[in-house]
């Protein structure tokens, strides 16, 4: 059977649950443990302040985007603004021209109407030509 002795080395300590106890006696255990405790520490607290690094990387990063977006979202507004106003002129345009369209066909059709009313006029009323040899004064 085993002493108690190395019982007691073997058990585990209370704070971490994965290193064995040092012996009530051995100075240079208790050591070697302590500077592992000191180590392991020591690396979770640089884990701990590359991960609050990386964190507030993204967050600069995100910060960054959501200005540059923003400022993106405002030029594209301003173009659309720009470009609603643009289309309101064109239609402006376009229903002065439709207008101006109807008022000049309106106007062709009268002076086509009143062309052909004056080609069947002079139709009827076309004096007539002489014949020269009906009227034979010189012979």
């Amino acid at each position: 059977m085993a002493s108690p002795s190395m019982v007691s080395a073997v058990t585990t300590s209370p704070s971490t649950g994965s290193e064995p106890e040092a012996p009530c006696g051995d100075p240079q255990l208790a050591a070697v443990t302590a500077e592992r405790k000191r180590k392991r520490k020591e690396s979770n607290r640089l884990s701990a302040q590359r991960s609050r690094a990386r964190k507030q990387q993204q967050l600069d990063d995100l910060t960054k985007q959501v200005t540059a977006l923003r400022a993106r979202n405002g030029a594209m507004a301003a173009a659309a603004y720009d470009v609603e106003r643009r289309c309101a002129a064109v239609q402006v345009e376009n229903a002065l021209l439709q207008a101006m369209n109807l008022e000049l066909d309106e106007r062709l059709q009268s002076l086509a109407e009143l062309i052909r009313s004056m080609e069947d006029a002079t139709m009827y009323h076309q004096p007539q030509l002489l014949d020269a040899n009906m009227y034979n004064y010189y012979y």
